[in-house]
């Protein structure tokens, strides 16, 4: 652990607000890699020419920069003299999602993805924009660096979307390249009115488990004929049909849900199914009901095929797709006061939602603290409902909110760093 972090007095709202004003770069270059980004998508674990880029961009700026770790990512270096290192974090991949906007740089790509299949993809869910905004502020506080001392880690994470990539770039080696932080932050683009920023202190995104489940229909031990054996697809219809139900039953109004994200079961021209293999969803708050939902989700599975007389018990497979993200007070607390200095009404609450996230696994070996955050990206007035992150009608308005994404993650920083008087 890196340590408790120390008290730091905030610096004065107009303080802030007068080195942000005073070295923001000009918005342009910054709208045209949102735009060239947007338009060039790739997906999660192939995001080689965004890496690139975001290197490229990086290395103009007189950040020291690493690349490759963990697949694609990238971290941007800058030593201002001692203090405290902070991380901040944006994502590189998008989604397998056809764009359905009418921008004019709209994602018309394909590519193949890891598994071997050609997909459209589209920057459904806003990293393009969490991009520019960090790559903006980083720009703002190199040229702010008399204003401010310590070390700031500029982390581009690969393969978000399917949450392997803070991990990845953890196991590659990330704190031997660069050092612990004391602490992190990230933001994300969703579809509140552009302009607004929202934060708050605790659970903010929920914990996700994969549970891959194999139900056994035959054949049956010692029978000549396996397809009178069990049919495991209504079997396991039956069970999947039944699991929401059964969390809430045992559990109460806990936030659980349990949703079914795949299923497959036999092959053409077989005259029976040998077993049906089914992908779970899993999503908690409290890790206390996290164990009580993958336990209640078992036992369903078991007793159910038990009872109708599978050959074999269900085979498990269990991994973590996410840990609940939860912002630390001492970060988020005084990032609130600062962002209710500087963004005024603009400062909305932040709704604690279904989404996940990996970026805490970032934090977790060293138990660094970290806070999360979302600014809005949908143009005022716009006729409801408006379409939020994954959609692809997915597109936030451009300048406004690449403007408070940037603002935002400087502000962020210099809370933590910026000299007071």
């Amino acid at each position: 652990m890196t340590g408790s972090i120390p008290q730091h007095p905030i610096p004065h709202p107009e303080l802030l607000r007068a080195v942000i004003e005073s070295h923001r770069p000009d918005i342009g270059p910054y709208a045209d890699f949102y735009r060239h980004i947007h338009q060039h998508p790739e997906i999660s674990g192939k995001e080689i020419k965004t890496s690139e880029l975001v290197a490229s961009h990086l290395r103009g700026l007189g950040y020291t920069v690493h690349s490759g770790i963990g697949g694609y990512g990238v971290v941007g270096v800058l030593e201002n003299g001692p203090g405290k290192v902070i991380l901040m974090r944006a994502e590189l991949d998008a989604l397998p999602i056809l764009e359905q906007t009418s921008v004019p740089y709209r994602s018309e790509h394909r590519m193949i993805d890891r598994y071997g299949n050609e997909r459209p993809v589209m920057h459904a869910c806003g990293h393009d924009m969490n991009m520019a905004a960090l790559l903006m502020a980083s720009s703002l506080l190199k040229a702010a660096s008399q204003r401010w001392t310590g070390t700031l880690l500029v982390v581009f994470q690969p393969d978000e979307e399917e949450t392997g990539g803070a991990q990845a770039m953890v196991d590659d080696g990330l704190y031997d390249l660069v050092p612990v932080p004391d602490l992190m932050l990230a933001q994300h683009v969703v579809s509140s009115d552009a302009g607004t920023v929202a934060i708050r202190s605790g659970p903010v995104l929920v914990a996700a488990d994969s549970l891959r489940v194999r139900v056994i229909g035959g054949p049956c031990e010692g029978s000549a004929n396996p397809q009178v054996c069990v049919d495991p697809i209504p079997l396991s219809m039956r069970i999947i049909s039944g699991l929401q139900d059964a969390v809430t039953n045992e559990i109460g109004n806990e936030d659980a849900t349990v949703a079914c994200w795949g299923f497959h079961a036999g092959e053409p021209g077989n005259d029976y199914v040998a077993y049906a293999d089914i992908l779970l969803d899993i999503k908690t708050i409290e890790p206390d009901v996290r164990l009580r939902v993958l336990d209640i989700v078992k036992r369903s599975f078991l007793e159910e095929c038990r009872s109708a007389g599978v050959p074999r018990d269900p085979e498990f497979n269990h991994t973590v797709r996410a840990p609940l993200t939860s912002n630390d007070d001492a970060i988020a607390g005084p990032l609130a006061q600062a962002f209710k200095g500087y963004f005024a009404e603009s400062v909305v609450d932040m709704p604690f939602t279904r989404a996940c996230e990996d970026f805490s696994i970032l934090a977790a070996a060293h138990k660094v603290p970290y806070a999360y955050w979302n600014f809005g990206g949908t143009p005022r007035g716009m006729e409801k409902p408006v379409p939020s992150n994954h959609s692809p009608f997915f597109a936030p308005e451009l300048h406004t909110t690449l403007k408070t994404g940037a603002d935002a993650m400087a502000l962020a920083a210099l809370t933590f760093l910026a000299e007071t008087p």
